[in-house]
C-alpha cells in the first residue's frame, strides 16, 4: 500500500474536492481525488483514468480494471485531473507515495517519496493547446510539499527505449525542473525496486506557495481527535511505468 494524503475533513470526510489554481498567469480547474473511495467515487475515477484514449487505445495502456486494482489495492495516493478553465483540453496522472529506493521489505514514511505517474494529456475537440501537463506537475509539486511536507517529488523514465528515454530525460529536466537522475547520481535511488531499466529523476528543493494554491483544506477539522493508523509494511506492488504522452 502507499501512504496517504493528509485528510482530515470531517463530518462528512471528503474524498473529492474540486476548485480551481493559478499557473502562469492562467486559471486551472482541478479534481483532486484522494483514498479511500466508495463504490461511486471508485467508478468515477477508473471510469476516466481507464478510458483516457490515444488512438484507439487507453493511454499508456493502463485499462480500466488496472486502476480497479490500483484502487482496491491501495497503490495510489492521489489522483488528478487538471484543465484550462473554459479549455477542453486535460492532463491527468497520479502521485504515489512510497519507498522504491531503500528498503521496500521495512517500509517507512521518512523514507518514502512522492512518484508521479500514469501522465497522459488528452486533446479536446476544439483542438486548442493549454499548459495543462506544466500545471498538472506543478499541482503535484504543491500538494506534496505543502501536505507532505516532504521538499522532492520523483518519478521514473524506462530506458529501454534509448530515443524515448533521451527525449523525456531532457523534457522533465529542461521544461519541468527534473535536475536529478540515477544515471549521473547513484545514490539517488540506491536500491530501484519498481524495476531495472528505470531510470529515477528528482525535482528538488520544491516550495510551498498558498498564495497560488493552499491545500490547507485538507488538513481543516471540525473537531475530535485523528488517530494515525498502524500501517502495513507489506511490499508495495511494483508499478508498471507510466511515460508521459504528448
Amino acid at each position: 500500500m502507499a501512504y496517504k494524503f493528509k485528510n482530515y475533513t470531517r463530518n462528512p470526510m471528503k474524498h473529492k474536492f474540486t476548485g480551481e489554481f493559478n499557473f502562469e498567469r492562467e486559471t486551472y480547474e482541478y479534481t483532486l481525488y484522494v483514498p479511500d473511495f466508495d463504490a461511486d467515487l471508485r467508478n468515477e475515477i477508473s471510469d476516466y483514468f481507464g478510458n483516457r484514449m490515444q488512438n484507439g487505445s487507453p493511454c499508456l495502456g493502463v485499462t480500466k480494471a488496472d486502476f480497479e486494482e490500483y484502487i482496491d489495492n491501495g497503490y495510489v495516493s492521489a489522483y488528478i485531473i487538471v484543465n484550462q478553465k473554459g479549455n477542453d483540453e486535460k492532463a491527468s496522472g497520479t502521485i504515489q507515495v512510497t519507498d522504491h529506493c531503500f528498503d521496500s521489505a521495512n517500509q517507512s514514511f521518512s523514507n518514502a517519496y512522492a512518484w508521479i505517474s500514469d501522465l497522459c494529456k488528452i486533446e479536446g475537440p476544439s483542438k486548442v493547446k493549454s499548459k495543462a501537463v506544466g500545471a498538472l506537475i506543478y499541482f503535484m509539486e504543491q500538494l506534496t510539499v505543502q501536505n507532505l511536507e516532504k521538499p522532492d517529488i520523483y518519478l521514473f523514465v524506462d530506458s529501454k527505449d534509448i530515443n524515448n528515454k533521451l527525449g523525456l530525460m531532457k523534457l522533465y529536466n529542461e521544461k519541468y525542473g527534473f535536475t536529478d537522475n540515477s544515471e549521473a547520481n547513484k545514490k539517488l535511488c540506491p536500491n530501484n525496486t519498481a524495476g531495472d531499466t528505470l531510470i529515477t529523476m528528482k525535482k528538488p528543493n520544491l516550495v510551498a506557495d498558498t498564495s497560488k494554491i493552499d491545500f490547507a483544506f485538507l488538513r481543516r477539522r471540525s473537531g475530535g481527535s485523528t488517530r494515525r493508523k498502524k500501517r502495513s509494511n507489506k511490499k508495495i506492488k511494483r508499478r508498471r511505468t507510466r511515460r508521459y504522452k504528448k
